[in-house]
Parts: structure tokens; C-alpha cells; sequence
């Protein structure tokens, strides 16, 4: 589970956090949608290397393009990306991750939600090799997009769900910070 009563809350602030521990990764972002624009958009202009995955086709490419993002397919993505952001509505979550990356993954990538019920279900059986964490920034996209333009961010929950790498805290504290969250 991601969350955890024992461990207590903690509140981290920007002395807290080491961008770089996120600056240097490539992001795939499934899905285009409110957060998917607000979070990449933000990634993008606080330096962070991003492309939007998309399936074969798809028309959210065009509004991808004319944002000025690149855009990756979905069959790339897992051999691309050093983290995978999924952004894409949770119904969606378990048949997009069977067919285009369970099996795929390589020792050191991550997983990253930004809603966990797929993992906690089940749905999602993450391989034991890969960081995943949550970065859920408590607003809709467009407020996320909004606050980061005038310097604010919204509040977020953060949480470590399989931390393989030993720097899965760090990396999504970074994430935060670079997408513009308070």
C-alpha cells in the first residue's frame, strides 16, 4: 500500500528537495488530459526532458504537437523513458501496462501515479526491480498549470510504494517540485 499510518506525515519543503535527482531523467507521460498537460507542461519549463506517450493514431497528438511537446508511442516509451507517468484514466491503467510494458521494464525504472488504485488493487503487479511512486497534486490540471505560471503551486500527497532503486523518495520529491506542487 502506499499509504502507511505508522510512518506518520511529513511535510517537505524546497530545502528539503534535490532537483536533480529528477532533472536528468526522461519522463514518458501516458496521457494528455488535465493533468497530463499541467504536470508535462510544468516538467518541460522546470527543465525536465519529456515526451507524451501515445497509442498509434491518436488525435491528442495534434494538441501534443501544438504545445510545443514531442510525442512518443506507446511501444517506445518503455525502452525510452526512465520513468513512466501514467496519466491516462485508471480504467485504462492495467490494459495499457499488460500490453505495452509488464515485461519490458528494465532494473532501475520507474512507475509513477499520480492515483494508486491500480497498483493497490492489483491490477497493476509491478516487477520487483522498479522504483514506483506517487506524486498527487490535489487540484485539476489546469489549477496545477495556473499556479506553477504565477510562481504558487497546489498542495500534493506523496508516497513510495516499492522503492528498488534506493532513491525512489528523492526522485519523486524532485518530480514535485518540478511539476509545481506546494
Amino acid at each position: 500500500m502506499f499509504c502507511c499510518p505508522q510512518a506518520g506525515l511529513k511535510v517537505y519543503y524546497d530545502a528539503d528537495i534535490d532537483r536533480t535527482k529528477i532533472l536528468g531523467k526522461k519522463i514518458a507521460v501516458l496521457g494528455f488530459g488535465s493533468q497530463g498537460f499541467g504536470q508535462s507542461m510544468n516538467l518541460k519549463e522546470s527543465g525536465c526532458q519529456v515526451k507524451i506517450a501515445l497509442r498509434a493514431g491518436s488525435p491528442t497528438a495534434e494538441k501534443v504537437i501544438a504545445a510545443g511537446m514531442e510525442v512518443i508511442a506507446l511501444e517506445e516509451a518503455a525502452q525510452w523513458a526512465d520513468i513512466v507517468l501514467f496519466l491516462i484514466p485508471d480504467v485504462y491503467h492495467s490494459d495499457v501496462y499488460k500490453a505495452h510494458f509488464e515485461g519490458k521494464l528494465k532494473a532501475g525504472q520507474a512507475l509513477m501515479f499520480s492515483h494508486v488504485f491500480s497498483v493497490h488493487f492489483g491490477h497493476i503487479v509491478p516487477p520487483a526491480d522498479v522504483d514506483v511512486f506517487l506524486v498527487a497534486p490535489k487540484g485539476p490540471g489546469h489549477l496545477v498549470r495556473g499556479e506553477f505560471e504565477k510562481g504558487r503551486g497546489v498542495p500534493c500527497l506523496m508516497a513510495v510504494y516499492q522503492d528498488a532503486t534506493g532513491e525512489a523518495k528523492e526522485v519523486a520529491l524532485g518530480y514535485a517540485a518540478c511539476v509545481g506542487v506546494s
